[in-house]
């Protein structure tokens, strides 16, 4: 009788078929792993130089849902009135940008990959908005290949690391680590009761987790606070005596790996940076971020009033000297905020406020939820914020999912 229980669930794992949100999260996960494969232990090419080519690949495999989307279109039920009010806001920022872009004479094919990362958020908060895309998810079929993932990662990248001296230890690039340790704490936060079974799971994605610690920024360690802090709030009233146990056994492990932390590791020089902060240096990984900030407000204020007000729009690029090099006609900026004001503008302050507020609510509407999508949207709610400080393309690169609206029309998955 337990044999075939188990050969039923074995059967459902397989069979049932994986739906648009569930896909999202593969398509994140697997251009990561093809690129340590091809990238950085075949062609030994150092992972900080292979960003676009896995987003090449991510844009790929997106085209081809909507594509499947549009043939299937008669299916497509998108609830417009529920769907998060940021929808309104990514229409106006796609056609401010395409607009000034052209105004300014900007280059067309980078006119065209700024509008992509702006459509692909669009498009993908409507298409959630379905609920037929987003209910009924099976997580424990994410949490399994989410776990599988992160060991092919680990073990990839010690085969990287032997023949590729530029490779690290990692669970892939911003937007997979985001989505790899997001669904490691959303089983986490889905386990109701202490089990042998739930205790190997929960060990297992903190073991995976920290065999990247090396490899972590800044980031990455104020979302895990985040995220250990979230998880105590959750549980403390309903079994305080083991949470509080738990959550200091997370908080142990964490520190016996910092003080393991080899002092040559990317972590350990980031967290000395800190330490030596001088904001009004324009060296080292601070100081080039504060050095894109003064280029792009010369770049700005070069344009006169439209330009202050409307900014250069999608495709803007600018000159900026780094530590050691000087970077021509460069589109990317760090800050979230420099990023916004180089596209948009005085304008784009107040699309990444609004931007800021609808991450908020949806992180206060559901850091409590029982609904595993929507936790998983709360934690990407938390990277996003961090990453609007750092990284501001990560913003785009994570393709609306922190936007959606999750609907459920099953019970929640429960770990035991």
């Amino acid at each position: 009788m337990q044999q075939l229980k188990c050969l039923e669930i074995l059967m459902k794992f397989l069979c049932r078929l994986p739906n648009f949100f569930e896909r999202l999260i593969y398509y994140f996960l697997v251009p990561d792993l093809i690129a340590k494969i091809i990238y950085e232990i075949i062609l030994r090419i150092p992972p900080i130089t292979i960003s676009q080519p896995k987003q090449m690949f991510f844009y790929g495999l997106i085209l081809f849902e909507y594509v499947i989307l549009i043939v299937r279109y008669r299916s497509f039920r998108p609830a417009i009135r529920q769907s998060n009010p940021v929808f309104v806001l990514l229409i106006i920022m796609l056609f401010h940008g395409v607009i000034v872009g052209i105004w300014w004479g900007n280059s067309v094919s980078r006119l065209a990959i700024d509008t992509v990362n702006v459509f692909v958020v669009l498009a993908n908060v409507l298409i959630l908005s379905d609920p037929n895309k987003v209910a009924d998810t099976d997580f424990e079929r994410i949490f399994f290949i989410n776990r599988l993932y992160a060991a092919s990662m680990i073990l990839m990248s010690l085969i990287a690391v032997m023949v590729n001296p530029a490779s690290l230890i990692s669970l892939g690039g911003s937007t997979a680590t985001a989505v790899t340790a997001s669904l490691m704490f959303t089983e986490i936060y889905m386990t109701r009761y202490i089990s042998a079974r739930s205790i190997l799971r929960c060990c297992t994605s903190l073991v995976l987790l920290t065999a990247t610690l090396q490899s972590w920024n800044r980031t990455t360690l104020v979302f895990v606070g985040a995220a250990l802090l979230i998880f105590f709030a959750r549980k403390v009233s309903r079994v305080p005596f083991k949470i509080a146990y738990l959550s200091m056994a997370f908080m142990m492990v964490f520190a016996v790996a910092l003080v393991m932390l080899p002092e040559d590791s990317a972590l350990s020089r980031r967290l000395s940076g800190l330490e030596d902060l001088d904001l009004s240096a324009r060296t080292g990984s601070i100081g080039e971020r504060e050095a894109e900030a003064d280029a792009v407000s010369d770049k700005i204020a070069a344009l006169g009033l439209i330009g202050r007000v409307f900014g250069a729009g999608h495709g803007a690029s600018y000159d900026v000297k780094y530590t050691w090099e000087w970077k021509l006609n460069y589109s990317n900026a760090h800050y979230g905020w420099v990023l916004f004001y180089l596209r948009y503008g005085a304008l784009g302050y107040i699309y990444l406020g609004l931007w800021i507020a609808t991450l908020l609510i949806s992180i206060l509407r559901m850091w409590r939820s029982e609904n595993p999508a929507s936790i998983l949207v709360c934690l990407l709610s938390v990277w996003n914020i961090g990453y609007l400080g750092t990284y501001g393309y990560f913003s785009f690169f994570i393709a609306g999912v922190p936007f959606v609206r999750p609907a459920s029309r099953r019970d929640p998955v429960t770990v035991a």
